[in-house]
């Protein structure tokens, strides 16, 4: 007996199989993700960088004033006559001093309270600085110099009026109207020392 597995085979012994044709497989281009930092320390994907805000520090403020404390006035009047006279007299020098020739406001205003910066921790008495007259005529008038015009409003800002004690201009021998005799607060009373005459150079 002719078993069917048998009849299939014979069926089939003159067919050829069919060539397949690869199907063309489909170039996806690859998308590169943007790695960007996860609390696991994995890229992550489809999220931008995370960029850390900028960090501003603020630059320091001066000092205000404390209530009460007069403004500086350039005529003398708050200055401490036995030393205006010692100076008159050359008994007694300026500790230190500044000239401001030729700087801008800005780099005066500057200078001026690094001078004083440094007055201060020196425990001075005495300073001098020099802003120059710098008189012009205009409109009929006589303006003083920017800076000098500028500089006794400088001493009563913050920092500047914590240090000095009174201002004046100076004597003709140490530049007259184009330079100021300044009187500082002394730090302690415990560092007072007597005023010395220096000798001039």
């Amino acid at each position: 007996m002719v078993k069917d597995a048998d009849l299939f085979a014979a069926a089939m012994a003159g067919v050829k199989p069919l060539k397949r044709k690869r199907a063309a497989a489909s170039r996806v281009p690859a998308v590169e993700a943007k790695a960007g930092p996860t609390a696991a320390g994995k890229p992550a994907v489809g999220k931008p960088a995370v960029v850390p805000p900028t960090i501003l520090v603020p630059r320091p403020r001066p000092l205000p004033v404390r209530p009460g404390v007069p403004d500086l006035s350039p005529d003398g009047r708050q200055f401490d006559r036995d030393v205006s006279r010692a100076l008159s007299r050359r008994k007694l020098s300026p500790e230190a001093s500044i000239d401001l020739h030729g700087m801008t406001l800005a780099a005066a205003e500057r200078a001026v309270t690094r001078f004083l910066d440094r007055a201060s921790s020196q425990d001075l008495r005495v300073v001098l600085v020099v802003t120059g007259k710098g008189l012009r005529e205009e409109g009929g008038r006589t303006i003083d110099g920017r800076i000098r015009g500028e500089f006794v409003g400088w001493l009563n800002r913050g920092d500047n009026r914590e240090r000095v004690r009174a201002v004046r201009a100076a004597h003709a021998h140490h530049g007259g109207t184009g330079a100021f005799y300044l009187l500082l607060r002394r730090r302690s009373s415990a560092s007072s020392r007597s005023l010395r005459a220096k000798p001039q150079r």
